[in-house]
């Protein structure tokens, strides 16, 4: 998929090509963070649900044919049917590029920003070669929904066509015509469309933001279940109630409630955390129902299978531990645990770091990755040795070539320097014997060339690094190692 954006930041312009495997590197506060979050913003849920929002709501005026059509017909008839694949083929880049250009209205928001400016910022995409697995996905998505027999829109799995229909009788009408007004038909409808849309190119969009190693110890367990409160006498009753009086005072002078409160200050979380944490909240909920319907999925899709095996392997060879958590049911008290040795166990707070960074993945992979997923992550090396940056690049590229998809900033030569030499393992024709030569010992972590994509970030630009033959031209990095030998024999010289 082939992306163009002007004005982002620091970034006057920028073009890249976004394979299966991308990586941004460059200067600090060049750009290459909010390159990739401007993606998450995009491509993740919050694209498809402002967007679909807006326009339902009559706030856009663009407009789809065939979807316009569709809800007409609902409204009008009580039914309708939509030529997904063919609205897909004809307005699926149509739709991504209107996202796109919506986003610049929210996006502050998204970032958490009160000073930056995004109206002036220009995007634009083609799906290019990707659109023939788009058009794929789109067919083989299965979706229902059923708002109690009034409402329902269903799209069989390798079925071009969503059917959507209201209630037939005519008490049955009423009743719906009651319960569901025709703004939130249309809106429903428009969700559905738009969100099979979205998720065919991406069926999730994760971020690991810097900030992981910080909120991956946060007390999520807490979130997972709620304590009845304890019982209280008279005296704190009275208490509580002067608080509460002086509280609603409070609230008066200032014009702002405490919800108000609570909504302005969680502002200053920004997007990418707030996906981080939704995240790992989510996985704090799984049980042994969940993992159990996770390994029956696992059964009938190889793929899972590969991403629980993964998450092994990442366990054993690069943390040389074991991750889990403290209880198998969801719990307050719920942690996860890394098991160091088999008489070591440790809470994540006081772990190493590099564990701390890379807990998340384990997480992610075992109860969370399906097919197809983008994973946005930030400073992938961040807190690893060197020998651990040379295993997290060749781990990813065994995770591309599992099916999913990964856009990485890095500073680390090593990174980039290995990733050349896993493109050039992948034209070898003794692939099994060389492997041993590699840190993780995989050759399913040589990559072919034609799923990666390598961009210098800085001087307000966004440059192609990345040769037909394979080779990565780092300047950014080799510069600062010519400065560090002539400073050094500029010293010996004395």
């Amino acid at each position: 998929m082939k992306i163009e954006i002007h004005g982002l930041g620091a970034i006057k312009t920028a073009t890249i090509d976004l394979k299966p495997l991308t990586t941004l590197i460059g200067p600090n506060n060049a750009g290459k963070t909010w390159l990739a979050y401007v993606l998450v913003a995009i491509f993740g849920p919050n694209g498809w649900e402002h967007y679909s929002k807006a326009y339902a709501r009559g706030k856009l005026l663009r407009s789809y044919p065939l979807l316009d059509f569709a809800i007409e017909k609902i409204l009008s008839e009580n039914n309708t049917t939509i030529d997904l694949y063919e609205f897909a083929k004809e307005d699926g880049e149509k739709y991504f590029q209107n996202v796109a250009d919506f986003a610049r209205t929210w996006l502050d928001s998204f970032m958490s920003s009160e000073f930056q400016n995004f109206s002036n910022m220009k995007f634009s995409l083609e799906l290019a070669d990707t659109k023939a697995a788009f058009l794929e996905e789109v067919e083989k998505f299965a979706y229902q929904s059923d708002s109690g027999g009034l409402f329902t829109i269903r799209k069989k799995r390798g079925d071009k066509t969503l059917y959507a229909f209201t209630s037939t009788s005519s008490e049955e009408e009423e009743q719906a015509e009651g319960k569901i007004p025709k703004e939130e038909i249309k809106e429903r409808l428009t969700s559905a469309v738009f969100r099979i849309l979205h998720r065919s190119l991406y069926p999730n969009v994760h971020v690991f933001p810097t900030e992981r190693t910080t909120f991956v110890t946060f007390p999520f367990g807490k979130q997972t279940s709620r304590k009845s409160a304890p019982p209280v006498d008279q005296k704190t009753m009275d208490v509580l109630g002067a608080l509460q009086k002086s509280l609603q005072e409070l609230q008066e002078l200032v014009g702002l409630d405490l919800e108000s409160r609570v909504e302005e200050t969680s502002k200053f979380v920004t997007g990418p955390v707030g996906n981080f944490v939704s995240m790992m909240g989510a996985a704090f909920k799984t049980g042994p129902k969940q993992i159990e319907r996770r390994l029956t999925k696992a059964k009938a899709d190889q793929r899972i299978q590969k991403y629980i095996d993964l998450s092994e392997v990442l366990e054993k060879n690069i943390l040389c531990g074991g991750l889990d958590f403290s209880t198998p049911e969801p719990d307050p008290r719920r942690d996860i645990l890394f098991q160091a040795t088999p008489d070591i166990k440790l809470e994540l707070p006081i772990v190493s770091s590099m564990v701390k960074e890379l807990a998340p993945l384990v997480i992610y992979l075992r109860y969370i990755a399906e097919p197809g997923e983008l994973l946005v992550i930030d400073e992938p090396e961040m807190n690893l040795h060197p020998a651990a940056q040379i295993q997290i690049i060749e781990f990813l590229a065994m995770l591309v070539n599992a099916g999913l998809h990964i856009l990485i900033t890095t500073h680390s030569t090593f990174v980039i320097d290995h990733l050349a030499n896993l493109m050039e393992a992948h034209k070898h024709k003794n692939q099994d014997v060389i492997a041993e030569g590699f840190l993780l010992e995989q050759k399913e972590a040589f990559i072919s060339q034609d799923k990666v994509s390598v961009y210098f970030v800085g001087g307000g630009e966004v440059k192609n690094i990345l040769d037909p033959a394979g080779a990565i031209d780092w300047k950014t990095f080799s510069d600062v190692t010519a400065l560090v030998e002539r400073i050094h024999f500029e010293l010996l010289g004395e």
